[in-house]
């Protein structure tokens, strides 16, 4: 390792510590919601077992709340908009992040170390002056072209179903 190249940028270890804290706290969070369903069908369950053991009637079981139909078009211009959404808003930041080379802080952070550790003024000019980015190149922006992509079928098949459902009574008063 050269004198001249130490790397004390702390960023792509944060974003990394940050997006798997980030994924533990999903998972405990769908594990204690599905726990929780676990335990209160558990709770019905052995309610109506003591019911049918003493004679009475069973208890009434509350209806889930109803969803709306997953074919509405309203859902699909939902889902494409979010999905398009934030397929864009991958691109843009990803590719921010691939465009940007190393910040001012890093690079003086970077030339006090090497000074520090007994660079010269030439090495230290030179590490003041690359503005290279070790990180992912541009092509890493293009992950958001999956979401993208998704948005678009959804939002085109929103616009299909609303063609569809305005042509439909049309034909059957013909």
């Amino acid at each position: 390792m050269e004198v001249g190249k130490v790397s004390t940028s702390m960023g792509p270890l944060f974003a990394l510590i940050f997006v798997v804290v980030l994924m533990i706290c999903a998972t405990v969070i769908v594990f204690a919601s599905l726990l929780a369903r676990y335990k209160q069908r558990g709770l019905q369950y052995r309610e109506r077992l003591a019911a049918l053991d003493k004679g009475a009637a069973l208890p009434v079981l509350a209806e889930p709340v109803a969803s709306p139909r997953p074919f509405e078009p309203r859902t699909y211009l939902l889902r494409g908009l979010v999905w398009l959404f934030v397929g864009t808003a991958i691109v843009i930041s990803l590719g921010a992040l691939a465009m940007g080379g190393s910040s001012a802080y890093n690079r003086v952070s970077q030339a006090n170390f090497a000074k520090a550790n007994g660079a010269t003024d030439e090495q230290v000019r030179m590490i003041m002056n690359d503005r290279h980015s070790d990180g992912p190149g541009p092509g890493i922006a293009l992950i958001g072209l999956i979401p993208m992509g998704v948005g678009l079928a959804y939002l085109i098949t929103y616009r299909s179903e609303r063609a569809n459902r305005h042509k439909a009574p049309e034909t059957e008063q013909a």
